[in-house]
């Protein structure tokens, strides 16, 4: 079932004119897109209730690092299925239905309506409710009566930043003849949720491996900040600001398997979407310079390396030598 969602999204992703990368079979996100300057960290769930909040905390992380919106596409909440053109929120993540992807993205539909504690709701234009008000002569206490609600509730609702339920939202209209409920930007990275500092704050994980701890220690002393991740297919972005460019790097860590071969074809695609470099820094020999377009690189090498622009010309001369 989540297969035949998941292959529904990457079609309606596509058909939408996103790049999408291949399926990622982590547990965090399970794909990513690109259209433009959007970049997006798909999550796909039958059920979102089974969304744990490590796991969300894990995408958010990702998601920061690059630059990218997080977003779950689901069929359930529980026993109810979800509905279509609202917006949920599991952990801080929106969640939609395909419906609703659909809508979104191919016929432009962009949702009004969100879901919260004790049912459905909507935002109002503060300032246009203002005018509205001012135009028909109303004070805010003829609004209240008319509403039977608070004097101070329809302050807050034209001061803006406060939600209503429908039913307020569409009698208020009515009676101000104004269309005033606003359409959500729930995939604007700036207008979510304050994110907490385990997801924003750069730095070594305490759970990471004696050999990620070693390696990415080594991209600190270069001059990388280091973004470690969990349940993710790599270990950490690490990230060069400079004032010419900005540089992201997913890396990937490990002995080398047959593993880090499907790993570092799974990093190729996402860097490719995400715009980004992949490398896959190894503890041993590597019998190859890159698969795909990820670059192979032995942790001796990497002890030789002094800034984050010598390791950037070692990519770009183990790319061309691909």
């Amino acid at each position: 079932m989540k297969n035949d969602l998941i292959a529904r999204v990457i079609e309606i992703l596509q058909e939408a004119g996103f790049i999408v990368s291949s399926r990622c079979k982590a547990k965090s996100f399970d794909l990513a897109a690109r259209r433009g300057d959007l970049i997006l960290l798909v999550k796909v769930l039958y059920n979102i209730d089974g969304l744990s909040e490590e796991i969300a905390g894990s995408i958010k992380r990702a998601a920061f690092s690059l630059l990218a919106s997080p977003v779950v596409v689901g069929e359930r909440k529980g026993s109810f299925f979800l509905e279509d053109d609202v917006v949920y929120r599991r952990h801080g993540i929106p969640a939609i239905n395909i419906n609703t992807l659909y809508d979104y993205f191919i016929a432009g539909v962009r949702p009004y309506v969100y879901s919260a504690t004790g049912g459905l709701y909507v935002n109002i234009n503060g300032e246009l409710m203002r005018i509205a008000r001012e135009k028909k002569n109303l004070s805010l206490g003829d609004i209240a009566s008319r509403l039977g609600v608070s004097r101070r509730s329809v302050s807050k609702y034209e001061g803006g930043g406060v939600s209503t339920t429908i039913n307020i939202a569409l009698k208020l209209e009515e009676i101000l003849d104004t269309a005033l409920i606003e359409p959500l930007e729930f995939l604007a990275r700036d207008l979510e949720e304050p994110l907490p500092p385990e997801v924003t704050e750069a730095g070594i994980d305490d759970a990471t491996s004696d050999l990620e701890r070693s390696i990415l220690g080594m991209m600190e002393e270069i001059g990388f900040e280091i973004f470690t991740t969990t349940h993710a297919p790599f270990n950490a972005v690490s990230l060069s600001q400079s004032s010419n460019e900005s540089i992201r790097i997913l890396t990937g860590i490990s002995k080398y398997t047959q593993q880090v071969i499907k790993r570092a074809r799974i990093l190729s695609s996402l860097s490719t979407v995400t715009n980004t470099h992949s490398v896959f820094v190894v503890n041993g020999n590597v019998k190859r310079v890159q698969i795909d377009h990820t670059v192979l690189m032995e942790k001796e090498e990497l002890k030789k390396i002094r800034d984050p622009e010598e390791f950037t010309c070692v990519i770009k001369e183990k790319m061309g030598d691909g």
